[in-house]
C-alpha cells in the first residue's frame, strides 16, 4: 500500500470554476493561489499588505468584528513568525489549522484539507522549498485522511501552480474530475500524468499529490 507524507494543511474555499475551465464542472477546490482561495489572507503578515479598502472587504467576508479581526491578524503573524504557517497559506501542524478554522473561518464555504505525496516526491519538494521564499518546512506525518481527489502541483518561489493553470488537462485525455475539480484517477495514474506533462506549462517540477479532507470536515458536502 502506497504511503503518503503530508506536505501540509490548507483551509481552502470551494469557489466557482474559472471560465476557461468550465468544461470540468461548476465548482473548484484548489491549493494553487493561481486558481484557489485559501485562508488566512497572508497580507495580514506584512505592513501595508492590503491595498486601500481590501482589509475591510475581507473582514466583512469573514464576518469578524474589529476585535476578532485584530485577533485574526495577530494569530497569522504569530504562526508565520514561528514557522508554523507558510507563505502559501499552508499550516504545518493540523492543530493550528483546526483551531484557526474553528475560530475564524466558519462563516465561509471552506474545507480543511491535507495535501500529501509519496516519500520520493516529498523529498524533491522539500529541497525546492528550502531554495525558495518558503520557511522550508513540511508536515511529514502519514496521511490517514479520507481522500477526496488528487492534483498535480508545482512549487514556484512562494506557492503552488496546478497543472490546470495552463490547461494541461488537455494533454491528459484519460483524466477524470470530480465535482470540485480534483482528479478521480488512481494515484498511480496521476503519477504517470505528472511524468507526461513534465517540462510543459509552468517551469516547475510537477508533483502528484493526494488531497484529503480532515476529520469531521468530511461531512461538509464534499
Amino acid at each position: 500500500m502506497e504511503q503518503f507524507r503530508i506536505i501540509g494543511y490548507y483551509i481552502s474555499e470551494v469557489i466557482d470554476m474559472p471560465g476557461y475551465l468550465k468544461g470540468l464542472g461548476e465548482k473548484m477546490l484548489s491549493v494553487s493561489s493561481c486558481l484557489g482561495e485559501m485562508h488566512p489572507g497572508m497580507e495580514c503578515c506584512f505592513v501595508n499588505g492590503w491595498r486601500k479598502g481590501e482589509q475591510q472587504v475581507y473582514q466583512k467576508r469573514l464576518k469578524l468584528s474589529d476585535e476578532q479581526y485584530a485577533d485574526y491578524a495577530e494569530t497569522v503573524r504569530r504562526l508565520f513568525a514561528a514557522k508554523r504557517l507558510d507563505i502559501d497559506c499552508r499550516f504545518v501542524h493540523l492543530s493550528d489549522a483546526e483551531n484557526f478554522f474553528q475560530k475564524f473561518c466558519k462563516e465561509i464555504p471552506c474545507r480543511l484539507v491535507s495535501v500529501s505525496t509519496t516519500p520520493v516526491y516529498f523529498e524533491i519538494l522539500l529541497e525546492e522549498l528550502r531554495n525558495s521564499h518558503s520557511n522550508g518546512l513540511l508536515g511529514g506525518e502519514p496521511d490517514h485522511n479520507v481522500r477526496i481527489g488528487c492534483d498535480i502541483l508545482g512549487w514556484d518561489i512562494g506557492g503552488f501552480h496546478s497543472f490546470l493553470c495552463n490547461s494541461l488537462q488537455k494533454e491528459l485525455p484519460e483524466a477524470v474530475f470530480n465535482d470540485i475539480g480534483l482528479l478521480c484517477n488512481d494515484f498511480q495514474e496521476v503519477m504517470g500524468f505528472a511524468d507526461r506533462i513534465e517540462g510543459k506549462g509552468e517551469p516547475v517540477r510537477w508533483i502528484p499529490c493526494r488531497v484529503g479532507v480532515v476529520g469531521e470536515y468530511r461531512s461538509m458536502g464534499i
